[in-house]
């Protein structure tokens, strides 16, 4: 097992596993992958942002995240951080694949991105015996280590099926009026957006507001903002929407910003060419 990894998005292996553990908290960015992505929190708690939807972690949880999904770690300095962090090739899930356990499936978010699992320790058992095989450099090593990795998708696929699991929800903001803004922001993307704006239309000191969204959400109005209408740009180009299209049906009024923009979020342009390699992280 490999205790550093070179570069953010790429991904060389069929899969990498870390086994991390520190009370040095988080400070990254939200970024991308082009591989999916197990988390499996051992011990602490916390949150997980996944496409746009917050989630509060507790010991046990299991994050979920695929190829192409904006992300990002929240956990406090001073508190314990365990995880064992698993990257998978997708193209390595889908050669695994049969026709009656699509193992892309696991990672879709279609229920979510945070798995509750009432008995985690099958998988905690797993990912300890891959660990320790992937430590080792002997006779069938791959043969095993990949056989393990399987069994421990199989498992949480089958989590995933058993009605007693039961699926992270998204953090609602307690307080009504920053419901009421996302939903604003939300239904009006692709339209003229401000603070000014925004602080008029629901009538408070627009301040009150950026710190009121700010401590509700964990990110200011303008992050959130950029991030709603970068993912509705890439949703848009997936449908094969043009780049500059793309660009203005968002919301975004010049697109060299826009690019500048997608490149930093996502790690390639709107048109696919590769941005620059983002920092070295493990999240």
């Amino acid at each position: 097992m490999e205790t550093g990894y070179e570069k953010r998005g790429y991904l060389l292996d069929d899969f990498r596993l870390f086994h991390l553990k520190d009370r040095e908290g988080t400070n990254i960015d939200y970024h991308y992958h082009e591989f999916c992505k197990l988390l499996m929190l051992r011990s602490g708690s916390g949150g997980y942002t996944v496409d746009g939807q917050r989630y509060s972690l507790d010991t046990g949880d299991i994050v979920l995240i695929g190829s192409g999904c904006v992300h990002r770690p929240e956990f406090e300095h001073g508190s314990l951080y365990e995880r064992v962090i698993i990257y998978i090739s997708p193209e390595f899930l889908q050669q695994q694949s049969t026709p009656d356990c699509p193992l892309l499936d696991i990672f879709n978010g279609e229920h979510g991105h945070v798995l509750h699992l009432h008995q985690p320790d099958i998988l905690w058992n797993l990912s300890d015996a891959l660990e320790q095989e992937l430590s080792k450099d002997e006779y069938g090593r791959v043969i095993l280590s990949n056989g393990l990795l399987l069994r421990l998708l199989i498992e949480i696929a089958r989590g995933i099926r058993n009605p007693e699991t039961t699926f992270a929800k998204p953090i609602v903001p307690s307080d009504s009026r920053i419901l009421e803004i996302l939903r604003y922001i939300d239904a009006h993307l692709t339209e003229e957006l401000s603070i000014d704006i925004l602080a008029e239309e629901f009538f408070i000191s627009k301040f009150h507001m950026m710190r009121l969204f700010k401590q509700e959400t964990g990110r200011s109005i303008h992050d959130y903002l950029q991030e709603r209408r970068l993912l509705f740009a890439r949703d848009l180009i997936r449908q094969g929407v043009s780049a500059t299209d793309s660009c203005f049906q968002s919301g975004f009024r010049s697109y060299s910003s826009f690019t500048r923009a997608y490149a930093k979020h996502f790690g390639t342009t709107p048109t696919g060419r590769k941005g620059a390699p983002a920092a070295e992280t493990y999240e």
